[in-house]
């Protein structure tokens, strides 16, 4: 499996390879989640972006939700997670490294993730694994899936960018359809900022009534969540995690490289360092998730 080191590197060499043809990056402005927004995800420069933001932190944070995960499960020779919003599939990576890192490499995975775009930049399939891509929206395949089969239904930073009618449909085939598995799990990631986390967790509420209603019983109050007491460098936490120090020159500096300010010396609207002078994120303060253990009523 590629380390997240090499995968952060090749994301950033194809982004400034784009870069390098002296282009305006006032595009790259919109990529900032204000007031609820959505960036344009169909964007591979976007895309491109968001992963050297992001995804060094979210592979952290997803790991840890995996571990959480192996510590409740009997049997961890097959897993088989569904991943809603799964993007380039970060949290596939993370599953790879939780088990290596428990030593059990043996273990096979059946991976299937849903998002309404096909990213660029899919984690590659390790061997033995089986993978499958789904485009379009969750809703819809919830609507049309038979029943449930998965160990792990993940939500990696996605439940948010899910509407009130789509989440009610994902809820109402949770408490409708046979659910094979004794146990299963559901993890979610949540957003930091108060408000958002709360509205976060309103949905979160959604799908335990949900299940519930399928005969199955949890003990996590729909409010806890988990979060580190610190705000700790995230290599500091797990040494494999090595932000590539070319790319976080160049992410931290994204300004100074539109066409604009090579010519002129400055940028061209007041708001470009703002919105383009970002760090990734490396520290685990951000960090607020859920993984939630569900148990058959009469298995109990």
């Amino acid at each position: 499996m590629i380390g997240i080191t090499q995968y952060l590197q090749e994301v950033y060499e194809d982004l400034q390879k784009y870069i390098d043809n002296d282009v305006c990056l006032c595009k790259f402005k919109k990529l900032n989640f204000e007031a609820g927004s959505l960036p344009d995800y169909e964007d591979i420069n976007i895309q491109q972006l968001y992963l050297l933001r992001y995804a060094f932190a979210y592979a952290f944070e997803y790991s840890r939700m995996y571990l959480d995960v192996l510590a409740q499960m009997d049997d961890v020779n097959n897993i088989s997670a569904t991943s809603v919003g799964c993007g380039s599939m970060i949290d596939y990576w993370s599953l790879v490294h939780v088990l290596e890192m428990k030593h059990k490499i043996d273990c096979s995975i059946r991976y299937v993730g849903i998002d309404k775009i096909d990213w660029n930049y899919k984690i590659r399939q390790r061997q033995n694994d089986e993978l499958h891509y789904l485009i379009g929206n969750a809703a819809d395949f919830f609507t049309n899936n038979s029943r449930f089969i998965s160990d792990v239904y993940f939500f990696p930073k996605s439940i948010s960018e899910f509407s009130d009618s789509e989440l009610n449909v994902m809820a109402n085939s949770f408490s409708s359809k046979k659910i094979q598995k004794d146990r299963f799990f559901v993890c979610i990631s949540l957003r930091e900022d108060q408000g958002s986390m709360d509205r976060d967790i309103q949905k979160t509420k959604c799908l335990i009534e949900a299940i519930g209603k399928n005969r199955f019983k949890t003990k996590w109050p729909y409010t806890q969540y988990k979060y580190f007491d610190c705000d700790n460098g995230i290599v500091t936490l797990d040494n494999e995690f090595q932000y590539p120090p070319d790319a976080l020159e160049f992410v931290k500096n994204l300004n100074i490289e539109c066409a604009n300010y090579k010519i002129q010396k400055m940028n061209c609207q007041s708001d470009c360092q703002k919105y383009l002078r970002r760090w990734p994120i490396l520290k685990v303060g951000h960090i607020r998730y859920q993984v939630i253990m569900f148990e058959r009523l009469d298995w109990i």
